[in-house]
């Protein structure tokens, strides 16, 4: 079989027979296919396929985790001993029987055939796993014992998968969602029916009843893929994990498996906001009606995209729009600027029809970034750490600079105690010199300081000069400043817990301690995967709820909500969404703490729900409102989703007024489902009041009311002789409804119940107005 197939590609390789290697190598030994694998490469070499054999280009920091994996793998030559070892630190994972490292890649500049001879030789390759390949862009897998395959796929360009970190009925009526569920002078009701909710996330409990219908009939959770649990089946075209498409085989499994995160609940909290069916006890996720994709992903980059594809092909196969919600976040690795392989990954499947939510982080209020525009002066800054005994993963900081593209900088560190007095210094080093780094130490009084560097000239993504300066102190009680100069050009620096597991994303501030020192700012913030231009990002704030008086309360911005814009001064977040003490249901299975809100009793078990808070939280009630506006128009391009959702989002006092461009801290503005229900239908004509934007025309009297309300127009010069009104209660439900032709009518509240309510108001040729009141 060897034989004929080599002869075969000698004689002119095409697709067919790529497909026909694919299938057939599987049943050659390793050696076999290392040997078939290196003929090859020298066949298509002499028949001039254009297959780029030259090493790939790979990030200083990604080289700098490759050799430290390589000695790791020396000094661990039991593959479980390794993954140990490595896992807490690197994108480690078990995966066939093996200790694989994630990475992502690119075949640049190749034509369809080239890249599909790409990918089916790295498919044969006997210590490589691939996993998605979306326009060029692939995420696969390598033995840890092998890390050299990398420089034989072919690829032009190659880093380590980053890795994850999560960010963690008043979100209806602050959202507006209500009224679309009411449907309020719509055409019917929107509860997100025929759409696909994907959640990339962990801590699934699939048997909870928030995924059940609203009457608690059947699940509404369509598929899982549990990559952690290595039973099996996987999907078709993935070599790990566990995949199950049917009620029964999903039921079988319970819920996903212990991971990084142990036995969390973070998805099924997050999920439950996005589409829960209210359990039996009236706690509705924004899209009731939609079916649930769950994907329990490998703590990384690659194995993110590897869900994003997944969840992309069950939804083509049923022929239904699919919206995907990723509350976490990629801070240790990136560009922060969009331009990253995910970032690319991303727009190429948003450009197919799949809509992305993002939470935007949570790192308001910390002062942990310095933009710096250099004219021949130098940056000092001190860096806060974190204490070293407040997290079982902690291990120092991790500093980040970025400059402008053709401007060099130069940085280093120091050493003070008592405030400003600089005991010692390490080396000044220089981007002109990039790529490359070290790992060294800094050593005074018996203190040592351990650090190590990452240094590029010009990044290969973005072109940008970059440094990065991991820094453990330990418990030593000297500070420790960063300073940077240059003549000229702008830099922006970070300042990041890093966690020995490599998934620390929440930021320490850069601090002034007098003179010349410069303090940071809370500038900046906004990351992977969020700054992907097609993602809709998603800020917090504290929902607005109407309290028994009627009066509204919250509706402020979520302290720890993070700040735009990207790197490359684009606008993020795109919208806000509540985000603080948001209920929701919890995972069963868990074993983290929360405090109880409420439980309810389905099939013999107690199922918990408590409250949670983070823009975790707040992207996917947004990804909910997406599954809303695709119930009432399955056509509309995930551009135009994220541009309705844009011009339709509301301001208000709390958000002052919104700027042209948007606001680096609110977005466009708090997202409103029922203007984004109505643009979607051109229900717009006429510009829909927005509670508190403008003075009422009418006055209600007394306030709050008994028997009977009295409705005047406050101009009866102006009143245009006729008006409309809808008495609703808080859900949008009518009680009753009546037409009046004088400037004041008497409107009954006899055999009402007490309570909030909402008066609607329509006058011809002018907006419609609502007055909230309450009855006694």
């Amino acid at each position: 079989m060897l034989r004929r197939l080599i002869e075969a590609f000698a004689s002119g390789s095409s697709i067919s027979s790529w497909n026909t290697f694919a299938v057939m190598s599987m049943t050659f030994s390793a050696t076999q296919r290392v040997h078939f694998t290196a003929i090859l490469v020298l066949l298509l070499g002499i028949h001039g396929t254009g297959i780029a054999t030259a090493e790939p280009i790979i990030p200083v920091t990604s080289s700098m985790a490759m050799e430290e994996l390589i000695v790791l793998a020396q000094a661990w030559p039991n593959a479980k001993d390794l993954l140990s070892a490595a896992s807490n630190r690197y994108p480690v994972e078990w995966v066939r029987g093996q200790c694989m490292v994630g990475f992502v890649g690119q075949w640049s500049a190749c034509s369809d055939l080239q890249l599909e001879q790409h990918v089916q030789l790295a498919r044969a390759h006997p210590d490589v796993m691939v996993g998605a390949v979306r326009h060029g862009i692939v995420s696969f897998r390598v033995d840890a014992y092998h890390l050299e395959a990398v420089e034989q796929l072919g690829l032009s360009y190659v880093e380590l998968a980053s890795k994850a970190q999560p960010d963690l009925t008043r979100l209806l009526y602050g959202t507006r969602v209500d009224s679309v569920h009411a449907g309020w002078n719509l055409p019917q009701a929107y509860t997100g029916e025929d759409v696909l909710i994907g959640v990339i996330d962990w801590g699934f409990d699939y048997t909870h009843p928030m995924f059940y219908d609203t009457a608690l009939v059947a699940s509404r959770i369509r598929g899982v893929w549990d990559q952690f649990r290595q039973s099996g089946p996987a999907p078709v075209d993935y070599a790990y994990g566990t995949e199950a498409l049917t009620p029964a085989s999903i039921a079988d499994l319970a819920s996903d498996t212990a991971n990084v995160y142990s036995w969390a609940t973070h998805g099924t909290h997050v999920a439950g906001i996005a589409g829960g069916g209210g359990a039996g006890i009236g706690l509705l996720g924004v899209a009731p009606s939609a079916e649930f994709l769950f994907a329990t992903f490998l703590v990384d980059e690659a194995a993110a995209m590897d869900a994003m594809a997944w969840m992309q092909s069950v939804a083509e196969a049923d022929d239904k729009r699919l919206v995907i919600n990723m509350s976490w976040g990629l801070p240790q690795f990136g560009t922060q600027d969009g331009q990253a392989l995910i970032n690319q990954f991303i727009d190429g499947l948003s450009a197919e029809g799949v809509i992305f939510v993002s939470s935007a982080g949570n790192n308001g209020g910390r002062d942990f970034h310095i933009d710096k525009t250099f004219t021949g002066d130098t940056l000092r800054s001190r860096v806060q750490f974190y204490p070293q005994s407040a997290h079982p993963y902690m291990w120092g900081q991790n500093l980040t600079l970025w400059g402008e593209p053709g401007a060099a900088f130069d940085a280093g560190f120091l050493l003070t105690s008592s405030g400003t007095n600089v005991v010692e210094e390490s080396p000044w080093f220089s981007t002109e010199t990039g790529p490359w780094f070290l790992d060294s130490t800094l050593v005074y009084d018996g203190d040592t300081i351990i650090y190590d560097l990452a240094v590029e000239q010009a990044h290969p993504v973005n072109g940008r000069p970059f440094m990065r300066f991991r820094i453990r102190k330990g418990s030593s009680s000297l500070g420790v400043g960063l300073q940077a100069t240059a003549d000229e050009g702008r830099l922006h620096c970070w300042n990041i817990v890093h966690l020995s597991n490599d998934v620390g994303n929440w930021g320490q501030d850069f601090q002034s301690v007098g003179g010349a020192w410069t303090a940071g700012d809370d500038q900046y913030g906004v990351g992977d995967p969020a700054c992907t231009e097609s993602v809709i990002a998603v800020a917090a704030y504290y929902s607005e709820y109407l309290n028994p008086l009627g009066n509204e309360g919250g509706g402020t911005l979520a302290s720890f909500s993070t700040i735009g814009p990207t790197l490359d001064d684009r606008l993020k977040p795109d919208l806000a969404a509540p985000g603080l003490s948001v209920a929701s249901s919890i995972s069963s299975f868990t074993d983290g703490n929360y405090n109880l809100f409420t439980s309810t009793e389905f099939e013999g078990v107690t199922y918990p729900f408590a409250k949670l808070s983070g823009t975790s939280m707040s992207s996917p009630a947004v990804a909910g409102v997406a599954a809303l506006l695709l119930e009432a128009d399955p056509t509309l391009s995930a551009a135009e989703v994220r541009e309705i959702l844009h011009i339709t989002a509301r301001a208000d006092d709390h958000t002052g007024e919104i700027p042209l461009g948007g606001s680096t801290t609110w977005g466009m503005g708090k997202v409103n489902a029922y203007r984004a229900v109505q643009q979607v239908l051109g229900l717009n004509d006429l510009e829909t009041w927005r509670f508190g934007a403008i003075p009422s025309r009418f006055e209600l009297r007394p306030n709050p009311a008994h028997d009977v309300l009295w409705l005047q127009h406050r101009t009866p010069q102006q009143f245009s002789g006729a008006v409309q009104w809808f008495l609703r209660d808080t859900q949008g439900r009518i009680l009753r409804k009546g037409i009046h032709t004088h400037n004041a009518a008497e409107i009954s509240l006899e055999g009402l119940p007490s309570g909030a309510m909402l008066l609607e108001i329509w006058e011809e040729n002018e907006p419609p107005e609502v007055i909230r009141f309450v009855k006694l």
